[in-house]
């Protein structure tokens, strides 16, 4: 989750991996990856739920990997409520220093959207990702102290799906790509140390941009250390008073994208956290997916197909790419096109909800008036 590698041209572009990769039985660290495990863990937990109101459909996967432990969380809602009624949100949240803040977010997202009294969907997004801060920042978090969020985070990416258009807030390098008649398009822009406005705020807050090079690899890192330059929590890189939330060092105001539907060539979308991105292309993801989709297999089947796909047969041989945790949600668009198993099959996770979501609001933090 900390690892930000830019993608090597040689992985993705086969259907599987070279099998001429000898089964790994050691011990692998590169850089600050923190991946150290003897053998992947591959057991994934997937499920899947459907909107018919809305016509949409959607299926995810999530696998440990070669990771120590499993950092990463995402949630479906098909209706929001509140001024969001109707309003399907789907959201990938890849932590990193552990999994605490992925699932607050995972947890706390929603209902912040969903309660929020924001007219507009983008100035809900924003102040929902800079709540979820401010609330670390207090230290009223159950079991994660204001210490431990120092240098515990996550990225994230949420969208939201209305008839009209897609709605796509992005802190970090979870990214959303839309297939529309084939074509991948980016609803999200991952934010690296190194793009030169991220860097241009990262130095005006008195940080540093440091270059690492892994074999043909070169990874970006804030002060070091953190691989992306966005990222909610990772409290240690806001700690100038003197900025506004949009100006620290790294910081958690997303990216807002607006796309408008196209309704005869919106296919899917997917959803995924960098350990995908790092293997596959935004192309390279949609064609897989584009491949299997309406064949009878249910979605979630599709999305640990994919997993299955990006995960590394050897460390050493790919540098670390493919060793990463691993989540992935693919959500159809035209339900007419999806088989009815891929609505009802896979298990459900408890970061997934074919459920509107509780209107019940979150409690204020201290100072803030009760919406």
């Amino acid at each position: 989750a900390q690892a930000v590698l830019s993608r090597v041209c040689w992985t993705g572009r086969t259907q599987s991996w070279p099998s001429l990769f000898p089964p790994a039985h050691w011990t692998f660290e590169v850089g600050k990856m923190g991946v150290e495990s003897s053998l992947p863990v591959t057991a994934k937990e997937s499920g899947s739920g459907s909107a018919p109101e809305g016509g949409l459909a959607w299926g995810s996967s999530c696998m440990q990997g070669w990771r120590e432990s499993m950092e990463d969380a995402h949630f479906a809602v098909s209706s929001l409520g509140g001024r969001l009624e109707g309003v399907a949100a789907f959201g990938v949240f890849d932590g990193h220093g552990g999994g605490a803040v992925s699932a607050l977010c995972r947890e706390r997202l929603p209902a912040e959207l969903a309660n929020g009294t924001n007219k507009d969907d983008s100035s809900a997004l924003v102040a929902a990702f800079e709540k979820i801060d401010r609330l670390l920042a207090s230290g009223e978090t159950p079991g994660l102290t204001r210490d431990g969020a120092h240098l515990c985070g996550c990225t994230a990416t949420v969208c939201l799906v209305r008839p009209e258009a897609f709605v796509v807030a992005n802190a970090g390098d979870c990214r959303a790509v839309l297939c529309r008649e084939g074509v991948a398009v980016p609803l999200s822009e991952d934010h690296k140390p190194g793009l030169p406005r991220e860097l241009e705020r990262i130095k005006a807050a008195g940080g540093f941009v440091q270059e690492q090079e892994v074999g043909p690899i070169k990874v970006h890192r804030v002060n070091g250390g953190l691989s992306c330059s966005r990222a909610i929590g990772d409290l240690a890189y806001k700690a100038n008073a003197r900025l506004k939330p949009c100006e620290q060092m790294v910081c958690s105001t997303p990216d807002v994208k607006e796309v408008a539907r196209e309704e005869l060539g919106d296919e899917f979308l997917i959803l995924a956290c960098d350990g995908v991105w790092d293997v596959m292309s935004s192309q390279d993801a949609v064609d897989f997916v584009r491949a299997r989709i309406g064949s009878g297999q249910p979605l979630s089947g599709i999305a640990d197909d994919l997993l299955d796909r990006c995960l590394s047969p050897n460390l050493q041989w790919t540098y670390g790419l493919g060793g990463d945790n691993m989540t992935v949600m693919i959500v159809a668009l035209n339900l007419a096109d999806v088989d009815t198993p891929a609505t009802t099959a896979g298990t459900p996770t408890p970061s997934e909800s074919e459920e509107a979501c509780p209107e019940t609001s979150p409690a204020p933090l201290e100072g803030e008036a009760k919406a």
